[in-house]
């Protein structure tokens, strides 16, 4: 049979003049009228002299080979095929999936990025129209609710730079806590966000912003406020007006205080305090990989716990109630999941019990597995003028008698304060 009668399975269009390459072609790619393969690999590699990884890599460099019958769905032109396998393949394929040429998928990929680039750009400008810093009248301070007054502290606290320039996104806070548990950093950003004490700083990286589904199924943009690096509401250069603010707070709060603020920070004082208690309940069953998410009763015992004892005593009451829940789970008949739901009945009975026999109950240390928020330490230390907050309790403020706090907390109290679950079994 002549170069001329042999029937291939593809179209061959040859890259190279050399006789012998075109023969290895031929022979790989020759049918018998069946359509089957007229010779076995093994036997063009053997007739070639060369190994099977040379015959592949051979027939890329010498021959593009296309299927006359599976054409791409995009351009309409026959695939092209590198090997009998990738042919037997398209063939199967075609019955029930869409081919795509390799031209038409790098098209399409590049026509992906660079609408998503365009999307992208889009978003971050809708988003600067709408949510960016723009000069508005600044913040009045005394106008400002307490728990403002904390969370606005606690996040320019920490600025992107000296200047003052923005905040640090709370997801780059790699060795400190914004507050005691992520739920509430991102309650107190969109509170502050949304009532327009603070704006998107035009520095704030892409990854912050988002498209979101209205009711009508509209995309409009969005923000991960955790990612966002902001600045406060105010006229000119942002780092003049945050490092303004910071100053004219901590100014305020060495004056008489607002009666809004006289009123506002036992409330303040209980939501943080809830908060700590959460974290710390939170790590304990973490440690005894329980699963467990706070509902309102869980909020209910702590907060009623809190009410008649101090912090450090609280977490007394969370350790033994995990600890017993673990040990309850390991003497066997109930699930994980029915361990880790008793502890909450179990540190509701201890408060209980507690308070009935008039208990003296031992306030524990601070973690160190929990440090200390920015939140915590800012309305404890800077604001309310609380030496060690795991013993306080609200009769402890004296704001009549008090004098301008210190900026940072009382690192050598709190320091001391640590202590680990070891310590504690032999108290």
């Amino acid at each position: 049979m002549t170069a001329d009668e042999t029937r291939l399975a593809v179209e061959l269009e040859f890259l190279s003049e050399d006789p012998a390459d075109r023969d290895i072609a031929r022979s790989y790619w020759e049918v018998d009228a069946d359509g089957s393969w007229k010779r076995p690999v093994r036997e063009v590699t053997a007739s070639a002299g060369i190994s099977q990884i040379t015959l592949t890599q051979r027939l890329r460099e010498v021959v593009i080979a296309r299927d006359p019958e599976t054409l791409c769905d995009d351009c309409g032109i026959e695939m092209i095929t590198a090997s009998r396998s990738e042919f037997d393949q398209n063939r199967r394929s075609a019955a029930f999936t869409r081919l795509v040429c390799k031209e038409c998928r790098s098209a399409k990929e590049e026509a992906d990025k660079l609408a998503a680039a365009e999307r992208q750009q889009r978003l971050v400008d809708e988003v600067n129209a709408r949510f960016g810093y723009r000069d508005m009248d600044p913040l009045e301070i005394e106008q400002l609710s307490l728990r403002e007054v904390v969370s606005l502290l606690a996040l320019f606290r920490n600025p992107i730079d000296e200047n003052y320039t923005c905040s640090i996104p709370l997801d780059s806070w790699s060795e400190s806590l914004f507050s005691a548990r992520i739920q509430d950093d991102r309650n107190r950003l969109t509170e502050l966000w949304n009532s327009g004490k603070i704006y998107v700083h035009p520095s704030t990286p892409p990854k912050a912003f988002g498209w979101a589904a209205n009711g009508e199924g509209d995309e409009q943009p969005g923000i991960y406020v955790d990612r966002v690096r902001w600045t406060a509401r105010g006229q000119g250069p942002t780092g003049s007006v945050n490092a303004t603010l910071v100053k004219a707070i901590k100014g305020a709060l060495t004056h008489p205080w607002p009666d809004s603020w006289q009123m506002g920070w036992a409330s303040e004082w209980d939501r943080v305090m809830l908060e700590e208690a959460l974290a710390y309940l939170e790590l304990c069953m973490e440690e005894y990989n329980f699963e467990f998410s706070p509902g309102d009763r869980t909020r209910d015992v702590l907060a009623g716990a809190l009410e008649s004892f101090a912090l450090g005593a609280v977490y007394n009451f969370i350790w033994r109630a995990t600890k017993d829940s673990a040990a309850y789970f390991q003497r066997g008949g109930v699930t994980r999941k029915q361990a880790a739901n008793s502890t909450v009945g179990r540190i509701e009975r201890s408060v209980e019990y507690a308070l009935t026999q008039k208990w003296d109950v031992k306030v524990y240390r601070r973690d160190r597995r929990l440090p200390w928020s920015a939140v915590s330490t800012t309305l404890f230390t800077t604001v309310l003028g609380v030496g060690d907050a795991m013993t306080a309790r609200p009769d402890d403020v004296l704001l009549d008698d008090s004098e301008d706090p210190a900026w940072e907390p009382d690192a050598a109290n709190h320091e001391e304060a640590d202590t680990t679950d070891e310590e504690r079994e032999q108290q």
